[in-house]
């Protein structure tokens, strides 16, 4: 077993936020490491635990009756899951990149610990609505109206979480195939849209998943 106090993630929150794990929280952890595509939890499997990236990234995502894949959100350091209000768990959550490492609580000692310490309360708060803004913000990427803006402002969106230096370059946590998913769209399309964007000098690419961001629309960066 990992030792739970040997990683530390850092927090990017507003003024007042914890910027750290705390410490009561940190000591209910128990870190497990998952290979790439391995379930870190099952669809309607039971919502006893909740958990935080440390590193890697994981996908959570639906498999619906007739076998098509639905990605709903992507997990990068520091952001905990596993929230339901059922005793079942609705969507499953994989790991993206080998060996991506997790912390598991023990959900009951986690709400427990959450009446008693102000930290940890904040920081299940903060958690909850940071997901919340992601769902958010998804939902006005799969509105945008054709393909191409999609993945523009799937990649801008991106670009926020991961390079808050606007002249740094990202490598984007999932494959083109997991974009397509979560947009909705081919991968033939993503392709495509990827490949005008960058003869548009919106995106250059740098890597099969390393993307520097040129312009917006108006000569604005992201």
């Amino acid at each position: 077993m990992l030792d739970a106090s040997a990683t530390s993630v850092t927090l990017q929150r507003l003024p007042g936020a914890p910027t750290a794990e705390p410490t009561r929280l940190r000591s209910l952890a128990h870190l497990r490491r998952f290979d790439r595509e391995q379930d870190i939890y099952g669809q309607e499997e039971r919502s006893d635990t909740w958990y935080r990236v440390v590193s890697g990234s994981a996908r959570k995502y639906l498999m619906r009756a007739d076998g098509r894949r639905q990605l709903v959100d992507i997990y990068l350091p520091g952001d905990l899951f596993g929230f339901t209000a059922r005793l079942y768990h609705r969507f499953a959550v994989q790991a993206v990149t080998e060996g991506t490492v997790v912390a598991c609580y023990p959900r009951q000692r986690v709400e427990a610990l959450a009446k008693e310490d102000s930290e940890t309360a904040l920081e299940i708060r903060m958690q909850m609505l940071e997901a919340l803004e992601r769902l958010q913000e998804q939902l006005l990427v799969i509105g945008t109206m054709t393909a191409q803006e999609k993945v523009r402002e799937f990649l801008f969106y991106f670009h926020r979480r991961l390079a808050p230096n606007k002249d740094e370059g990202m490598a984007l946590p999932i494959s083109r195939y997991d974009i397509a998913d979560m947009l909705g769209i081919s991968p033939e399309t993503v392709c495509r849209a990827m490949t005008d964007l960058q003869a548009r000098g919106v995106i250059s690419l740098e890597g099969p998943r390393r993307i520097r961001i040129g312009r917006r629309q108006g000569g604005q960066t992201g």
